[in-house]
């Protein structure tokens, strides 16, 4: 588990917009390790988290893609019925609000990847840290 930078991209939200984000990093070998999008109209977003953020904020301002980096908790969770549930209402025992939240997971993978868009994210790591060590 670990506080790293989520890149926000700015598009509108037309077809191509996904496919040409997506290449610009592939071209240069960056891999994306989760992603959403979000749409407002004619408007929308997609967050990442790649594995060379500083090289994706790089190749992003030379092919001019409007971007923020901000502060997320990228956990490996545990697979199983609940366990989400636990970690919200820990979080909001301790007054960390999540903002939102993504994941996926292929059926029969013991983890999932889950990024957590949270108040305090290193509160949250330790909190979140501290329950995956009384799982194991």
């Amino acid at each position: 588990m670990a506080v790293r930078e989520q890149l926000i991209v700015s598009w509108q939200n037309r077809s191509g917009e996904l496919a040409n984000v997506c290449r610009v990093l592939s071209d240069v070998g960056i891999n994306i390790e989760a992603l959403a999008t979000a749409e407002a109209g004619e408007y929308g977003a997609v967050r990442l988290v790649v594995d060379d953020v500083g090289m994706a904020r790089k190749i992003f301002h030379k092919a001019q893609v409007a971007h923020t980096a901000i502060d997320v908790l990228v956990v490996l969770l545990p697979n199983r019925a609940g366990f989400l549930a636990d970690i919200a209402g820990r979080l909001s025992e301790e007054k960390i609000n999540i903002e939102y939240f993504y994941s996926s997971v292929a059926p029969g993978v013991e983890r999932a990847l889950g990024v957590f868009k949270v108040s305090d994210p290193r509160r949250a790591d330790e909190i979140i840290n501290t329950m995956m060590e009384a799982n194991d």
